[in-house]
């Protein structure tokens, strides 16, 4: 069952009105459920900039630049996740980060790397 239909099932049973429950159930990355949920809201005329999305605690910050990167300016809401999951969840999180901005991530490691060979090179004295 797509996590969508789950939750819209969820937040009816706990009290939601059925009318205002909006499912996305097509994407498989956060980054389609930002761009799909887009859609959805533009094909109703709602606002683009009022609303909320609700996730893990832990996926909040990189779902909301997610959001903003499609052009939804909403918050997230973060659900608390399980002591034993952290560790594993802030290492997949920190990954993500990190492979959605290689290019920067490359830029900033090769300049590290030739300031630490010239430094190496003038201070120990070699070709001078």
């Amino acid at each position: 069952m797509p996590e969508g239909v789950a939750m819209a099932e969820y937040a009816k049973q706990h009290g939601a009105q059925s009318s205002h429950v909006l499912i996305e159930d097509q994407s498989k990355t956060t980054y389609e459920n930002m761009l799909f949920s887009k859609k959805i809201l533009q094909a109703r005329d709602l606002n683009l900039a009022n609303g909320l999305f609700a996730t893990s605690d832990y996926h909040t910050f990189r779902a909301a630049g997610y959001a903003r990167l499609v052009g939804l300016q909403i918050d997230g809401l973060g659900a608390k996740t399980s002591r034993f999951f952290i560790p594993n969840a802030f290492i997949r999180e920190y990954i993500a980060l990190l492979a959605n901005h290689r290019v920067f991530h490359a830029i900033c490691l090769s300049l590290i790397l030739f300031i630490s060979i010239i430094s190496f090179i003038v201070g120990n004295g070699i070709f001078f």
